[in-house]
């Protein structure tokens, strides 16, 4: 009985080495606020392109197999936004302007096109789509936010992306995206003709975001594919 339980522990380790891999990984990039202050319709112009925050990332990353990948990801950045470079309804409401800083934790799921793990013999890069839910946090300030709040609030992260396995423990991951909030008041005030909202689906404010990160292997070993 003692060899069996033994046999059993080890089986379930070798299982559980092969069908798993995990990653950390940090970055760097940029992000730009898309909202009441601040919109477009295909490209922002130059003068929006002025707000562009820099952002950072951690991230931990869990992939049971080749196709999907579930991560964590802690975003550190910023935003502005200038109601000037975006003609409102209202002139007066047009002079707004906001700063804020802004951190989102965020579970998201990835979805690779390609086989993807870490193998030397292998050409191991893939292109891939994901999507998850974030919680935000900001405390936007302005001339026209007279009493400044802070807010908690979820949003919904999507994007696409490129990764690519350097060697058996590094790999380089670029990804472009959006988190797009559940909420009117990131920039610190409602749209217009709105009342400011921490759980709306209407007239939300967004952020676009674009990173490079380096991702590090702790376990590298897989199962053969099904």
């Amino acid at each position: 009985m003692r060899h069996f339980f033994l046999f059993l522990v080890m089986w379930l380790f070798v299982l559980s080495a092969q069908a798993q891999r995990w990653t950390m990984s940090a970055g760097a990039g940029a992000n730009i606020y898309k909202g009441d202050l601040s919109d477009w319709h295909l490209i922002p112009r130059l003068a929006q392109l002025k707000t562009t925050n820099t952002a950072v990332n951690f991230q931990v990353r869990y992939q049971p197999k080749q196709a999907f990948a579930y991560r964590a990801k802690l975003t550190f950045t910023g935003m502005d936004g200038d109601g000037s470079n975006y003609l409102l309804p209202t002139v007066s409401f047009s002079t707004n302007s906001f700063s804020s800083p802004l951190i989102e934790l965020a579970g998201l799921v990835d979805y690779n096109f390609k086989d993807y793990q870490a193998n030397r013999n292998i050409r191991n890069w893939t292109p891939f789509v994901y999507g998850g839910l974030g919680f935000l946090f900001v405390s936007p300030e302005g001339a026209n936010i007279p009493n400044p709040k802070t807010y908690f609030t979820w949003a919904i992260p999507f994007g696409v992306g490129v990764k690519a396995q350097l060697t058996n423990r590094l790999g380089v991951q670029w990804e472009f995206g959006a988190s797009k909030s559940l909420s009117n008041i990131l920039d610190g005030q409602a749209a217009w003709g709105e009342t400011a909202k921490t759980l709306t689906l209407n007239r939300t404010d967004q952020y676009l975001h674009s990173s490079v990160s380096l991702t590090y292997s702790l376990i590298s070993v897989y199962c053969p594919r099904d």
